[in-house]
């Protein structure tokens, strides 16, 4: 369960949020598309989170990931894979990944959220072929594993109070952390309320045993 719940003693505790609350966020991020239309006059969209366009054919522009793909449902578009997904970039961060073991290589906040929306999206057009497609998806997943393995391999050797710097991380990855010291807090405020039960029963007990 990712929603809020009420912990002990009524508080509402933060839980890490969902994969699909995830991706509704990583649909903000911007990306290029290669339109196939024209608006009057070289007008934009006008649209809450802001103004989008000119669209011209064949002149790339940038817009939301979730007009992005509204566009390209209606066949109004093509996705261009951004930078970092082309298969030599990600074959650097994975070659990177492997060879600095304590350290997290930059990637997009929503890398994992927006990888996943173009793979359902016409990823052949998006990524040039089944081909690349293939490879990029394969790539992702390796650099995933990775720096999930790293991140278990680093929690492991947490032995007492430290400030942990974890930079470059990404936000599953923040949340794959989140839910994990969510649950070793829960178990220590669980440790010290039975502590703190255990301690006012041995005072009472040792009170009644005293002679009068």
């Amino acid at each position: 369960y990712y929603g809020p719940r009420a912990g002990p003693d009524g508080l509402k505790l933060g839980m890490p949020v969902t994969p699909e609350e995830l991706e509704f966020f990583a649909e903000q991020e911007m990306v290029t598309i290669i339109p196939n239309f024209s608006l009057e006059s070289g007008e934009t969209l006008f649209c809450i989170g802001g103004n989008y366009g000119p669209f011209q054919p064949n002149m790339p522009t940038h817009v939301p990931l979730w007009l992005a793909i509204m566009l390209l449902r209606r066949h109004k578009c093509r996705i261009q894979a951004p930078d970092w997904m082309l298969p030599d970039n990600l074959q650097a961060v994975f070659d990177e990944e492997k060879a600095v073991p304590m350290v997290f290589q930059p990637l997009p906040f929503y890398y994992v959220e927006i990888a996943q929306a173009l793979y359902r999206n016409d990823p052949s057009s998006t990524f040039g072929g089944e081909e690349e497609y293939a490879r990029v998806r394969h790539l992702v997943e390796a650099i995933r594993k990775v720096r999930y393995s790293k991140i278990e391999a680093g929690l492991r050797k947490v032995g007492g109070p430290i400030t942990v710097k974890l930079n470059n991380l990404a936000a599953a990855e923040c949340n794959m952390i989140r839910l994990l010291f969510k649950g070793t807090l829960d178990h220590f405020y669980e440790l010290g309320k039975n502590n703190k039960a255990w301690t006012e029963a041995a005072v009472t007990n040792a009170s009644m045993s005293l002679p009068m």
